[in-house]
C-alpha cells in the first residue's frame, strides 16, 4: 500500500509536532525490550495490537491550552463539592493488563467517587498504594488538545479503557479561543458527542471556549464567577476531601 509522509508526520494546528509509525505487532514487545519509549516525545501512544506507535512533541501553545484545564477542571468539582485528583502524566495501560497498549493523555482527573478513594488510599498507605489504584483504575476524564487524524482511534480506545468522558481541545494557530467537544465515551453504541458533561455536572461545553481563554489569562476571579453562574452543586453533593489540591487563588 502506498503511504504520503502524512501517514508518518504532521504538524498540527497549534504547531506541535505528530509522527506516528507502523511495524509488524509482533516486533512492537521486541521493541519495547530494547528502547525506552520517551525517547521519542512528550507524549506516546503504543498500540501492540495493530502495531502502531504515536508521539508528539508540543508547541507551546499546545502546553498552554493542556494547563488551562488544570485550572477549569478542578475549579468546576470544587464549586460542584466535588473531589478531584489530577492524573497528569500518567500512561494508561489497556485493560487486557497485558500493556497491548499505551495512552497518555494532555491531561487526565479523577472526579467525584475515584477521586475520594484515591485520596482515601493515599492517606491509609502512601504513594505505593495509589500507584495499585492507579494501574487498575482509568481516569473519569480525559483531555487532548490539538487533535489530528492520527487520534481517530482513541475515543474508542479510552471507552475500552473505562474513561468515561474525552473532551477534544481545539484552536486555529495564532488564535487564543479553542473550540472543546465532550464526547461520552460510555454511551450506548459507543463514544458519541454530547453537548453537556456527565463527569462535571452537566456543564456546557459552549462555554469552555471561555473558561479556557480566563484560565490562560489568570483572570481566576472571572472563570469563578462563570463556572458559578453555569454550575448547581447537587445536594447530594459528596463532602470535599479533607486536602484537596490548591485551586486558582483570587
Amino acid at each position: 500500500m502506498t503511504t504520503t509522509a502524512d501517514d508518518h508526520h504532521v504538524i498540527g494546528s497549534l504547531g506541535s509536532d505528530f509522527w506516528r509509525i507502523k511495524v509488524s505487532p509482533e516486533l512492537v514487545p521486541k521493541m519495547a525490550r530494547e528502547f525506552d519509549w520517551n525517547r521519542l516525545g512528550r507524549r506516546v501512544m503504543i498500540d501492540a495490537r495493530e502495531g502502531i506507535i504515536s508521539w508528539m512533541n508540543p508547541s507551546i501553545t499546545h502546553v498552554g491550552q493542556a494547563s488551562a484545564s488544570d485550572k477549569v477542571i478542578p475549579l468546576a468539582a470544587s464549586i460542584l463539592k466535588l473531589h478531584v485528583q489530577d492524573m497528569r502524566d500518567l500512561r494508561w495501560k489497556g485493560p487486557d493488563g497485558h500493556e497491548r497498549v499505551w495512552l497518555e493523555a494532555d491531561a487526565a482527573f479523577y472526579v467525584g467517587k475515584n477521586a475520594e478513594t484515591w485520596y482515601a488510599i493515599f492517606r491509609k498507605g502512601g504513594q505505593n498504594a495509589v500507584e495499585t489504584f492507579e494501574a487498575k483504575t482509568p481516569p473519569d476524564l480525559v483531555i487532548e488538545v490539538e487533535v489530528t487524524h492520527f487520534d481517530r482511534k482513541k475515543p474508542q480506545l479510552y471507552a475500552e479503557f473505562g474513561v468515561r468522558e474525552l473532551w477534544r481541545v481545539n484552536a486555529s494557530k495564532g488564535s487564543e479561543r479553542v473550540q472543546v467537544e465532550f464526547l461520552d465515551l460510555q454511551a450506548p453504541g459507543g463514544p458519541r458527542k454530547s453537548d453537556k458533561s456527565s463527569v462535571l455536572g452537566g456543564l456546557d461545553s459552549s462555554i469552555l471556549p471561555q473558561a479556557f481563554w480566563l484560565a490562560r489569562a489568570g483572570d481566576y476571579r472571572g472563570l469563578r464567577e462563570l463556572l458559578e453562574k453555569y454550575l448547581v452543586p447537587s445536594t447530594n453533593s459528596e463532602p470535599e476531601p479533607e486536602s484537596p489540591p490548591p485551586s486558582p487563588s483570587m
